[in-house]
């Protein structure tokens, strides 16, 4: 006996799984309402791809639909949206002419930036209705909610 202590995959009965997506679920649509007025007609879809773009910088419009999770057509759209805002550019990728390269300019990483700092403000504002237990444990539970969406954080 060597005295590790074996480890095993964590478990989540469905009725936590329930509680936990209906949470979840809840404050993905309070943050989406956030700000709403700024987004003005760019959508939830829009100021999404924008987001990405300001976080993870220029990218080929098939990556940037990879990650938005979208077909490339619906993110083309968006992109096209975006465009006509003046918040994005679309450029011929140096590396293959038929690809396009997509990038925020600095108008929409603005934009992006203060609908952030708006829905984290809020956010803050609301966790320190939060009691110093809840608050703690919340806290604690960040790393396995990170682990959750992996590259999906930005």
């Amino acid at each position: 006996m060597t005295g590790h202590a074996t480890t095993r995959p964590a478990t989540m009965d469905r009725e936590e799984a329930t509680r936990l997506y209906l949470a979840i679920a809840r404050l993905s649509r309070w943050m989406r309402r956030q700000g709403a007025s700024q987004r003005g007609d760019l959508g939830h879809g829009g100021m999404s791809a924008l987001a990405t773009l300001t976080h993870a910088g220029p990218m080929r419009l098939g990556d940037l639909a990879n990650r938005e999770q979208v077909a490339p057509p619906t993110l083309s759209r968006v992109v096209a949206t975006l465009e006509s805002a003046g918040y994005a550019v679309r450029t011929s990728d140096p590396a293959d002419r038929r690809a396009s390269i997509v990038a925020a300019t600095e108008e929409g990483q603005q934009i992006a930036r203060g609908l952030r700092s708006l829905r984290t403000e809020a956010l803050r504002s609301r966790v320190e209705r939060l009691t110093p237990e809840q608050h703690d444990a919340l806290v604690a539970a960040l790393p396995a909610l990170e682990a959750l969406v992996g590259d999906d954080a930005a």
